[in-house]
């Protein structure tokens, strides 16, 4: 676990399974308001560091519990708002319409509904629905000092394998979305602090719509999953193994053309 600082944001990063360490998350606190809360796994250490910090509100970028596995932990020792989308209290509050490997990534807690801005004392942040990982997912923009907490949507440039539920059309519609901020920070959940925001995404929008159309070029062409899969990402990608293919190649080509079809 390490403690990371940028300007007035503080941050932690700790790793998503302290036994099996494929990847970690940060979780990022500023003015008595903390974005995510971490998994649950690492409950011990991250709860001496919440009894210290003044938590007031807390808001959650989606429902995966690598950002929500604190959340019953906050709600019993603090007082506080939790904020998320609509469609993120859905979810928790429906865990039954999920499949098995989503319902192992979700936790039930009692959270209002995002407003038009949520403020701190001295910040205020916009809200921004940016489905694509999750369709729940929420961006969040402080459009004074241009910092953008992006959650799992930008996490890499060039991403080669993605979750079966994850749509590229959404990310591509996201990002375009957030292209158009004046970003200068982007506050990853996964990589952390990074410079260069607005270029950075557009790097990434830039990407996906280009592998987008090339995967739909070949599926029209009668390439089937795994043969484009061979073309375009031929080498394997660490996070396919230890996951068990959860995150693959195959999820990322046949997301590409999936909602073009509907």
């Amino acid at each position: 676990m390490n403690i990371v600082t940028y300007e007035e944001v503080q941050g932690i990063k700790f790793p998503v399974n302290p036994i099996v360490k494929y990847m970690s998350v940060y979780i990022y606190y500023i003015d008595g308001l903390l974005i995510d809360t971490g998994p649950r796994l690492g409950k011990r250490k991250l709860a001496k560091i919440y009894k210290d910090w003044d938590i007031n509100q807390v808001a959650i970028t989606h429902y995966h519990s690598d950002h929500t596995g604190m959340v019953k932990w906050l709600e019993r020792h603090k007082k506080l708002d939790i904020f998320c989308s609509e469609e993120t209290i859905h979810i928790v509050n429906h865990r039954w319409e999920l499949s098995t490997f989503e319902k192992l990534f979700s936790t039930r807690f009692n959270g209002r509904v995002y407003e038009d801005m949520l403020r701190t004392p001295n910040f205020s942040f916009i809200p921004i629905k940016t489905p694509g990982h999750t369709d729940d997912h929420t961006a969040l923009y402080e459009p004074n000092k241009g910092w953008l907490f992006t959650g799992d949507l930008y996490v890499s440039p060039f991403p080669k394998v993605c979750l079966k539920e994850e749509s590229i059309s959404d990310y591509i519609s996201s990002l375009d979305q957030l292209t158009k901020l004046d970003v200068s920070t982007i506050f990853c959940a996964h990589e952390g602090i990074i410079s260069n925001g607005k270029k950075m995404l557009k790097k990434k929008h830039m990407y996906l719509e280009k592998m987008r159309n090339e995967v739909v070029r070949l599926h029209g062409l009668g390439f089937d999953d795994r043969a484009i899969v061979k073309k375009l990402l031929p080498d394997k990608v660490k996070l396919e193994v230890l996951t068990f293919g959860s995150f693959s190649r195959l999820h990322f080509v046949r997301s590409c053309y999936r909602d073009l079809e509907k």
